[in-house]
């Protein structure tokens, strides 16, 4: 019972660290060419880079990207996709939650985390064409030029 109660304390102290700090989640997997735009800076994505609020995740025609964000969503991005990271706020202690992804080009797979089992009308998941509601749920898609 101990090492139940130290665990769960070390999860909730680590989610409320991560919630105080900028980065949003961390890019797990990359193949091919793939690309993250910062700003006015493009650079090579790699495994263990942060993400950030405004981030754009890019893959190339041979690329592919897999991304987990604090409230262990996973993302993964398939050949000539792109991705915005438009709004996220996961600070379950004080029951603030606002997730929006912005689905430009390409293939996704979607799993979700956390936020959206504790308040999935936080989560919006935007393509060009549609918004999706979330709630607690994985899906496949595919949007064209």
């Amino acid at each position: 019972m101990k090492v139940f109660t130290f665990a769960l304390l070390s999860l909730i102290i680590l989610l409320v660290t991560s919630a105080s700090g900028a980065d949003v989640g961390t890019i797990r997997k990359v193949e091919g060419n793939s690309m993250i735009i910062r700003g006015q800076k493009e650079t090579p994505a790699e495994p263990g880079t942060r993400l950030y609020v405004d981030d754009i995740m890019k893959t190339g025609a041979d690329g592919a990207m897999g991304l987990i964000l604090r409230d262990d969503t996973i993302i993964a991005m398939g050949p000539g996709s792109e991705m915005i990271l438009a709004q996220f706020v996961f600070q379950p202690e004080e029951n603030r939650f606002e997730m929006k992804t912005q689905f430009q080009k390409g293939t996704f797979s979607y799993l979700s985390g956390v936020m959206s089992r504790l308040s999935p009308e936080s989560v919006q998941i935007e393509t060009p064409g549609a918004k999706v509601a979330v709630h607690d749920t994985s899906f496949l898609v595919r949007v064209e030029e």
